[in-house]
């Protein structure tokens, strides 16, 4: 069953989704930036539905946004913001950050469903790509910043990767890389790379 987190400071559209979801998804409700962060710390979740406005700031996408950095930061999770906040400046910032979909309210909940099994598809056809090898790994470039600092960046982004899924273990990661050892302590310096410190 889809995990799925709901951060919403207004109780009676929070309590509004949470009942319409329950029926078809695990649901897990937060009603602030700090209550969202540690549930994601307990569990990870496969789709959050996120409020840009939450407080002590809910004029403002300042604290949504950091819940979905975070998010992003500790999970693989699809994020859907719900926002009343319907801004360009928002939009994009939501999305440069990497969401899913952007909702304005008020929402319709069939508006919703189907964003929701849109991010079930999309993380089904995912894990049976990684069944198969194959590894989405996303990063945000301007065009124009050149060739050479996108093939860095996605130099970085796959060895972060690997890194990360062997624990840092330096002689698996090369060995899945195809590279020697001497080479990826050469690009871990290159790129300042280092391990999460443990929750």
């Amino acid at each position: 069953m889809l995990r799925i987190l709901v951060v919403e400071d207004d109780e009676a559209i929070r309590s509004q989704l949470c009942f319409a979801m329950e029926k078809k998804y695990d649901v897990t409700e937060a009603s602030n930036a700090p209550d969202a962060i540690s549930e994601a710390e307990k569990e990870p979740f496969d789709v959050a539905v996120v409020d840009l406005g939450l407080p002590p700031n809910e004029q403002s996408p300042v604290e949504g946004l950091k819940v979905i950095e975070i998010l992003l930061s500790i999970s693989q999770c699809k994020i859907i913001v719900l926002t009343g906040q319907s801004t360009k400046e928002c939009a994009m910032s939501a999305l440069e950050r990497g969401v899913f979909d952007f909702l304005l309210k008020p929402v319709k909940m069939e508006q919703l469903f189907y964003s929701i099994e849109r991010a079930e598809l999309f993380i089904s056809t995912e894990k049976e790509l990684q069944k198969q090898g194959v590894e989405k790994i996303e990063f945000q470039v301007k065009i124009g910043d050149g060739l050479q600092k996108l093939r860095e960046l996605a130099e970085k982004n796959i060895i972060l990767k690997v890194l990360n899924d062997t624990g840092f273990n330096v002689y698996q990661s090369a060995k899945i890389l195809g590279v020697k050892r001497e080479s990826l302590y050469y690009f871990i310096k290159k790129f300042n790379l280092s391990r999460k410190p443990d929750a």
